[in-house]
């Protein structure tokens, strides 16, 4: 038998031979047609060449310069064999042989005997012999060119490459033997190494080094020999573990979750595991050699054995996979039942039937599928919401998701009316006949939710009318967003059903929903309303607006602008063009300017512009009011405009007159400081003796005088008193009205001042029998001006005894936060509510006639309120007809 080894060099030789001698042939016949190629189109060249260079000094009889020519031309290539010309009778004037002319080619200098190319027979081989005319055929040259001496040129080449053949031949021999004794080491090896292993000797490795795939096959081959000597040890110890496999196989068999038994061919249990026992809750002697069908199928009768899963299994020769429903002691499972076949030791054929209980997955799985029907009705409501703002048609689409998710026969929407509460049918869906809304549902659904009931015969109050068929289940479901009822859908069918939890749930997420669209349809309505509402505002307004955005394009404008346009456009023709292309007159101006600062800084910017347009002369104030977006951007811009040319006339006529005004007023300003003084003087000369007056009354009535005597003078002190008051409330009035009453603050104890000015009352209440009562504790103080407070302290006191006819008057006084609350409560004749404003107004009287009865002048309310303002506090005053409260509230200073 032959080596791998001489195989691959022998083959590889022939082949490298095979491939020299082709090349040799082929390389020698391309060489022969190029040197033979080459060798006519020289003659061709070279004696075309001669004819245009020879053609001048033949001219010119220059036989030298010929001469000389085709000498040098001769002697440069090696295979020209001769040169000669020739006139044009055929006499040789020039050659290149050295002996002289031969015979033999004077035949051929005839011109009868001048051609292209002649090949002729000479004693020194086949010449080839290439002639031309010279110009105007004034001679002719002949070249001679040897083809023997080309043919030892082409015979040279070929020993050449001859030579060059064998050398490459031996070299590739000396290659290819180094190369298959490479190549053939290591499968020499491995084939050593593959008879040891046979002999089962497997702790020998093969030695091969390489980095090629022969490297790796010594290592697969040494790993083989390795893992063939632990299998053999492995194999030494699987009885014992095959052994300990089973029983673990017999426990897994029997602790398995899933029910497990092997049914023989003829439909036979041979074997069963505890999971399946407990499943069907029999023990192992009740199923062993007991039929199969019977057990799990509940196949009875053996005509029905064809059909039987386990006998199609085993006509199919398939598995099978099925689910079917178990009864175990009264109770139905639904089992997911696996089989396969399987070959026994015996060769014999069984089934395995794997049984799983999926009741609760089955379970799982339905309440999987009710909540995507429930998801997907909630989409397509938020859908329907979404698209949109018809709330008939939101409704009547909710009705029909909502049966067909309930599967009831029929459906109302009710909405309530904010005003009158009522609820009122807006939409029905189902059956034709529509059922009137039970009273007492909305309010019993408002505080509790959503309203289910299986049976509405148990609730007397739902009532369906006569002859109904929908007499079984009864849904109430509150449209409602947060604690506001917008109305109310129910639905009605005629099975039963059975609502849990979650769909209670459901139905009231459905119903907040539903709530949540009647609310935003609410609020798009009133943004609509509201949209118009601002345009009819817009356009009745007596101002010219438009709305300009950032590149001045016009998005708004409304009628007064056409109106101040004098009506040279429409508004239609006014939207979306550029407000200077509309008035090119405003790039004159600053407008632009003013419109880039507006959008630079973000700030109103006012001005009044004077407009020349159409021939008028138009005076506008005209404000420029940025729009920002949510990025403090500004993105429009309001301009306001109001024409004020009228207004401009008026301020001119009013000019006229200002300087008249002026002097006016400087002159009303004189007789005001005249009637300042002369209130000043008056006050001084009448309170001196009023004081005098008030002072020997008070003295005399101390005395011992007569009844009469004593009345007469009380009444000189009354009236006195009335006087000097009437006097310093002149004097307030001068302070006040000249803006200069000076407070001089201090903290004041509240007690002592109510108590003087009851005191100053005393004789005036005594006379009326009007008792007045002060509950004020004395720590509380108040900070402001004691005679300024004591004079509204007085002034209240003196009007709640004069409207007093009898009873009381209490006064009390709390500290608030806000600072001290002093309160004056009467029982006299009251205030109409109408004129409770009114009573702090200068001079004004509640009724002239009984004022002029008990006196006043109608400034001691009013003295009062600029008193108590000026301390930074508040009066006011309350009655209900009868009875009257003054409040006094005197801010804390801080």
């Amino acid at each position: 038998m032959k080596s791998l080894r001489f195989k691959i060099i022998v083959s590889t030789l022939m082949i490298g031979l095979l491939i020299i001698i082709g090349s040799y042939i082929v390389i020698q016949d391309i060489q022969k047609g190029i040197i033979e190629g080459e060798f006519r189109d020289k003659g061709f060249l070279v004696s075309n060449h001669l004819r245009l260079e020879l053609t001048t000094p033949l001219l010119t009889n220059d036989l030298k310069e010929i001469k000389d020519y085709i000498d040098n031309l001769k002697n440069s290539y090696t295979d020209i064999e001769y040169i000669f010309v020739t006139d044009p009778e055929g006499i040789v004037l020039v050659h290149t042989f050295e002996d002289g002319f031969p015979v033999a080619l004077q035949n051929l200098s005839k011109p009868s005997n001048v051609r292209k190319e002649f090949i002729y027979n000479s004693e020194r081989g086949v010449i080839h012999e290439f002639d031309a005319p010279l110009l105007n055929d004034i001679g002719y040259v002949h070249v001679g060119l040897s083809e023997t001496r080309v043919r030892m040129q082409i015979q040279e080449s070929s020993d050449r490459l001859l030579l060059l053949s064998i050398s490459a031949f031996i070299l590739w021999g000396v290659f290819i033997f180094f190369t298959g004794r490479w190549l053939t080491e290591p499968v020499l090896r491995l084939t050593e190494g593959a008879k040891r292993i046979n002999k089962g000797i497997l702790d020998q490795k093969i030695e091969v080094t390489s980095g090629d795939e022969l490297g790796e096959l010594a290592a697969t081959f040494n790993d083989m020999s390795e893992t063939l000597d632990q299998k053999i040890k492995d194999l030494l110890t699987s009885k014992e573990q095959t052994e300990t496999t089973q029983k673990y196989l017999e426990t897994l068999f029997d602790s398995i979750d899933d029910g497990i038994t092997v049914v023989n061919t003829g439909h036979e249990i041979i074997k069963v595991n505890e999971s399946l026992l407990k499943m069907i809750q029999q023990n192992e002697e009740q199923l062993l050699g007991k039929s199969c069908p019977e057990m799990i199928f509940g196949v009875h009768h053996p005509q029905d054995m064809e059909g039987c899963p386990v006998s199609i299994m085993l006509r199919t020769r398939k598995p099978m996979r099925l689910l079917r429903e178990v009864q175990v002691n009264g109770s139905t499972k639904i089992m997911e039942i696996n089989g396969t076949l399987f070959s026994d030791s015996r060769g014999e054929t069984n089934v395995i039937l794997v049984l799983r209980d999926v009741t609760q997955q089955k379970a799982l799985e339905a309440e999987i599928i009710a909540r995507n029907r429930e998801l997907t009705t909630l989409n397509e409501i938020s859908k329907n919401i979404s698209e949109s703002f018809e709330l008939d048609k939101i409704l009547a689409k909710a009705l029909e998701n909502l049966l067909k998710l309930t599967r009831m026969e029929h459906g109302e929407a009710y909405l309530q009316d904010e005003k009158s509460g009522d609820f009122a049918l807006a939409v029905g869906a189902g059956k034709d006949a529509t059922y009137p809304l039970p009273k007492v549902l909305p309010p019993y659904i408002n505080t509790t939710g959503v309203l289910t009931i299986d049976d509405p015969r148990k609730n007397p109050w739902i009532v369906t009318p006569a002859g109904s068929d929908i007499d079984t289940s009864f849904i109430g479901i509150p449209l409602k967003l947060k604690d506001k009822v917008f109305g109310v859908i129910t639905l009605q069918g005629c099975s039963q059903h059975k609502f849990s939890m979650k769909d209670r749930e459901l139905f009231s997420a459905i119903g907040n929903q539903l709530g949540v669209a009647i609310e935003n349809i609410t609020f798009y309505n009133n943004i609509k309303h509201l949209k118009e509402f601002n345009e009819e505002i817009l356009n009745n307004v007596n101002l010219a607006i438009h709305v300009v955005d950032q590149d001045m394009n016009i998005l708004a404008v409304n009628d007064e602008l056409i109106k101040l346009s004098r009506d040279r456009f429409k508004k239609e023709e006014m939207i979306n063009r550029n407000l200077f292309e509309l008035y090119p007159f405003l790039k004159e101006t600053n407008a632009e300017k003013e419109y880039e600062y507006v959008q630079k800084t973000g700030e109103i910017f006012q001005s009044e512009e004077r407009t020349e347009y159409l021939g008028d002369v138009i005076y506008t104030s005209t404000s420029k009011i940025p729009v920002r977006d949510h990025t403090g951007s500004v993105v429009k811009i309001i301009t306001v405009m109001k024409d004020v040319t009228e207004q401009r006339r008026l301020e001119d006529e009013l000019k006229d007159s200002y300087e008249e005004l002026r002097l006016t007023y400087l002159k009303l300003k004189e007789l005001f400081k005249v009637k300042e003084n002369f209130l000043s003087n008056m006050s001084h000369e009448l309170r001196t003796p009023l004081t005098a007056i008030m002072g020997y009354s008070e003295l005399m009535l101390d005395e011992k005088i007569t009844p009469e005597q004593k009345h007469k003078l009380e009444v000189i002190y009354r009236n006195s008193q009335r006087l000097s008051r009437l006097i310093q409330g002149l004097l307030t009035i001068a302070v006040i009205e000249s803006k200069n009453l000076a407070l001089n603050i201090q903290t004041l104890p509240l007690y002592e001042m109510i108590l003087q000015a009851s005191e100053e009352m005393k004789m005036m209440s005594e006379i009326k029998k009007i008792h007045i009562n002060i509950d004020i504790s004395e720590q509380l103080t108040v900070e402001g001006d004691r005679d300024k407070l004591m004079q509204v302290f007085s002034n209240i006191l003196d009007n709640a005894v004069k409207f007093t006819l009898k009873g009381k008057i209490n006064i009390t006084a709390t500290a608030e936060n806000e600072g001290i609350h002093i309160k004056f409560e009467d029982t006299g004749i009251g205030i109409p509510q109408d004129k409770l404003d009114k009573i702090f107004d200068r001079f004004y009287q509640l009724d002239s006639a009984e004022s002029s009865k008990r006196g006043g002048a109608g400034l001691g309310l009013w003295i009062a309120k600029n008193i108590v303002e000026a301390h930074g506090g508040k009066i006011w005053a309350e009655s209900k007809n009868r009875g009257s409260t003054f409040h006094v509230l005197l801010i804390k200073r801080r």
